[in-house]
């Protein structure tokens, strides 16, 4: 099995470096645009002095309860899984830079945050200002996550690969408007289903990851992307 990926993975290389050189065709650098409104997130200077709470994980049982987008088709998410992802989130934001309150707060908040009388995606999206009030934060992180399939096998080998569609939505308090989203929705592939892959291949040592791991993988991308 070790020799069979060391071979796929040459073969994955080699492919990358032809692409690299013969296929792809070469343009000039672009000047990089100056930030606007929408990219604020993406900046963690421009977060400097304020505050964010951070809700817990969600499972959306209607498109309604999303605040962008739709749910995914005969989408599944077991009860526990918003247990493991709070847990992974908060180790991950344990080392962010920015004015992060305890995590209790947004649980707390959660709890006892009104709706409105709005209905639809507008009343989801008051209910999360109102937590984000509650706590008395600039920006409120919303965490949803749709859909949820485990890895059936072994790191080694898996005959089913794991699955997560999850979403990260930053929104102003003030404002109660969508500063920044981030949606990760990926199926675990293997080097011969996608050889461009290959560096990602490489980086998980050719194993199949548990759901909760590339969940993880996601939930770091997102941080990062947030300005987290």
């Amino acid at each position: 099995m070790r020799k069979k990926s060391l071979l796929l993975l040459a073969a994955a290389i080699a492919a990358t470096a032809f692409l690299s050189t013969g296929c792809v065709r070469r343009t000039a650098p672009t000047a990089a645009k100056a930030p606007v409104a929408g990219d604020a997130a993406t900046s963690a200077v421009a977060f400097l002095g304020k505050t964010f709470v951070v809700a817990p994980f969600t499972i959306p049982a209607t498109d309604a309860d999303l605040l962008a987008g739709y749910l995914p088709a005969n989408s599944n998410v077991p009860e526990v899984v918003p247990v493991h992802l709070d847990a992974a989130l908060a180790s991950d934001l344990a080392g962010s830079k920015q004015n992060v309150l305890p995590a209790r707060m947004g649980l707390d908040c959660s709890r006892s945050a009104p709706r409105g009388e709005e209905s639809g995606r507008l009343a989801t999206m008051r209910y999360w200002q109102n937590v984000g009030k509650c706590a008395g934060a600039d920006f409120v992180l919303v965490p949803q996550v749709m859909d949820w399939r485990e890895r059936e096998g072994g790191e080694a080998g898996a005959t089913k690969p794991a699955s997560v569609d999850l979403c990260l939505t930053l929104l102003d308090v003030r404002t109660g408007g969508i500063v920044k989203k981030f949606h990760f929705d990926e199926t675990q592939q293997s080097l011969t289903d996608n050889i461009l892959n290959a560096k990602q291949f490489v980086a998980r040592n050719g194993r199949w990851l548990s759901a909760i791991e590339l969940a993880q993988e996601g939930l770091r991308k997102g941080l990062a992307e947030l300005g987290l």
